[in-house]
C-alpha cells in the first residue's frame, strides 16, 4: 500500500523562520507503518505536496487554522481514488465536519488505533469514526527521525520531543484537557532518553504543554538529562519559580529558555486565570529568578479578554521594558471550537466568523467586550510594531546580559524569534484590514 501522510500548512506560504515548530504526530504515525507499505512523509512547513503522485491511503494531521488547507488537500486525493484519514486537534472536536471531507475521521490519540485503520484501508472497510482512547504512554512508539522532519537552524537540528500527556487545568481557551485528559501520562524517562540518543542532535524543543507538570517526574527527568549535555527549550508555567531545586535542576539538564504563558499583566484577569502570582510585583520577582538561573525568559500574552481595556497594551510593554525581557509571545484570544470559550462566545453571540483560515492568534474573530473589534485588532498591532522595531530589538538582545550564563543558543533564538516576530507584522495589518472590510 502506497501511504501519504501530510501536516498542511496554514496559508499558501510557508512560515516564516522562528516559527516552523516541530511536528511531532507524523514522526509518531510514521513508526507505525507496516515495513512491507510504501510511506511519504510531508510537513508542509518544509516541503510541497506533489499532486501528480499516486496514493492509496492519505493521512492528514489537521488543526484548526489549517484545516481548510487540509480539506483542500484531501479533495484533490480524493478525486485521484485515494482514501483520505483525517486526524489532529481540529478533527476530533469536529469529526462531523471533518467526514464531510474525507473517508474517516480518528478521534483522539492516534497510536491506539492507526494500525488498525492501515489494516482496514487495505481489507476496503474503512469506517467512517474511529474513537481513540488516551494511550498508554508505556508502549510509545520512538519516533522516526529518518524522514527528513526535524528542524535545522544554521547546520544545527533541533527534533522535537516529547514526555507527558495530559493537563489538569481547564483553561475556557484551551481544548488540551477535553482531547487528552486530565490526568498526567508520563512517557517513561528510559523513552526519553532512547529517543535523544536516536535523535543524534544536540537542541531540542521539549513540546509539553507544561514540562514540570508533575514536579516529581519533572526532577527525575532533569537529573537523567544532565548527563547527555544537551541544550533545550521548553513549555512551563511560572510556578518554576517557587522551586529552586527544580530550577537549578532544569538549568542543569540543559534548559536554556522556558516559554511561560502569563496571559496578561491585568489583575482581574490574572485573578480570573487563577495564575500562581496575583499581584505584578510578585510575578516580577518570579522572572528575576527564573533569568537568574541561566534560563530566558519567554512570556505569552493574550489580548481581548473580558476584562482587557486598551490600557492593557502600554500596561504589558512597560512590563516587558521593567523586567529587560528580550523575547515574548503575543496572541490575539481565539475562541478554538471545542473549547468552553468558543461556546460560550457563540452563546453570546459574538463570534464574526468561522472562516478557519483566520482562527492563527492574529486576527480578530470575535467581539471584545470593552473596546470594538477594530480598536483591539489596532492595538495589538501598534504593540507588537513597537516590540518587534529594529532598534528596539537591538537594545533588547543587549539585555541577554541579564541572564546568567547567556549562551550562543539564548542569542540566536532571541535574534530569530524576533526577526519572525517582526515578519509578522503584515499579518497583523492584514486583520486591520479585513475587520474593515467586514464592518
Amino acid at each position: 500500500m502506497n501511504i501519504l501522510l501530510v501536516s498542511p500548512r496554514s496559508s499558501e506560504k510557508k512560515p516564516p523562520i522562528g516559527f516552523r515548530i516541530p511536528q511531532l504526530a507524523l514522526q509518531i504515525l510514521s513508526a507505525l507503518v507496516p515495513k512491507e507499505d510504501s510511506l511519504e512523509v510531508i510537513d508542509e512547513q518544509l516541503d510541497e505536496v506533489d499532486f501528480n503522485k499516486e496514493y492509496d491511503l492519505v493521512g492528514i494531521s489537521i488543526m484548526t487554522a489549517t484545516a481548510k488547507r487540509g480539506y483542500y488537500i484531501a479533495r484533490r486525493f480524493r478525486e485521484k481514488g485515494s482514501k483520505v484519514v483525517f486526524g489532529g486537534i481540529h478533527a476530533s472536536v469536529l469529526p462531523e465536519e471533518s467526514i464531510q471531507y474525507g473517508d474517516a475521521v480518528l478521534i483522539g490519540e492516534a497510536e491506539g488505533v492507526w494500525p488498525t485503520i492501515i489494516e482496514d484501508a487495505k481489507n476496503g472497510r474503512l469506517k467512517k469514526f474511529y474513537y481513540a482512547p488516551p494511550f498508554d504512554l508505556n508502549y510509545a512508539p520512538l519516533p522516526r527521525r529518518d524522514i527528513g522532519l526535524d528542524r535545522s537552524i544554521l547546520g544545527y537540528r533541533w527534533p522535537g520531543i516529547y514526555t507527558t500527556r495530559g493537563c489538569p487545568y481547564r483553561c475556557e481557551f484551551c481544548s488540551v484537557s477535553d482531547i487528552y485528559g486530565s490526568e498526567i501520562r508520563h512517557l517513561p524517562i528510559p523513552l526519553v532518553l532512547d529517543d535523544i540518543k536516536h535523535s543524534r542532535a544536540k537542541l531540542f524543543l521539549f513540546l509539553d504543554d507544561n514540562v514540570i507538570a508533575d514536579p516529581r517526574y519533572a526532577k527525575s527527568l532533569f537529573q537523567a538529562l544532565a548527563p547527555l549535555k544537551i541544550e533545550w527549550g521548553g513549555q512551563s508555567t511560572i510556578s518554576i519559580a517557587l522551586d529552586k531545586e527544580l530550577l537549578k535542576l532544569c538549568h542543569k539538564s540543559g534548559c536554556q529558555g522556558l516559554f511561560i504563558g502569563l496571559e496578561s499583566v491585568s489583575r482581574e484577569s490574572m485573578r480570573k486565570f487563577r495564575k500562581t502570582f496575583k499581584t505584578i510585583k510578585e510575578t516580577e520577582d518570579a522572572v528575576k529568578r527564573v533569568q537568574d538561573a541561566g534560563i530566558l525568559f519567554h512570556p505569552s500574552f493574550v489580548f481581548g479578554l473580558d476584562d482587557d481595556t486598551e490600557a492593557v497594551f502600554d500596561d504589558t510593554l512597560k512590563f516587558l521594558y521593567r523586567n529587560r525581557i528580550t523575547t515574548a509571545t503575543f496572541n490575539i484570544l481565539t475562541p478554538y471550537p471545542g473549547t468552553r470559550l468558543y461556546q460560550r462566545l457563540k452563546r453570546e453571540d459574538r463570534i464574526i466568523t468561522e472562516d478557519w483560515n483566520l482562527y492563527n492568534h492574529s486576527t480578530v474573530v470575535f467581539r471584545p467586550r470593552n473596546m470594538s473589534a477594530q480598536k483591539l485588532a489596532e492595538n495589538y498591532f501598534q504593540l507588537k510594531k513597537e516590540f518587534y522595531s529594529w532598534s528596539n530589538t537591538a537594545h533588547r538582545l543587549f539585555n541577554l546580559n541579564g541572564i546568567a550564563h547567556c549562551g550562543l543558543a539564548q542569542f540566536f533564538y532571541a535574534l530569530f524569534n524576533n526577526i519572525a516576530g517582526h515578519k509578522t507584522l503584515v499579518d497583523s495589518y492584514n486583520g486591520i484590514k479585513l475587520l474593515k472590510s467586514i464592518f
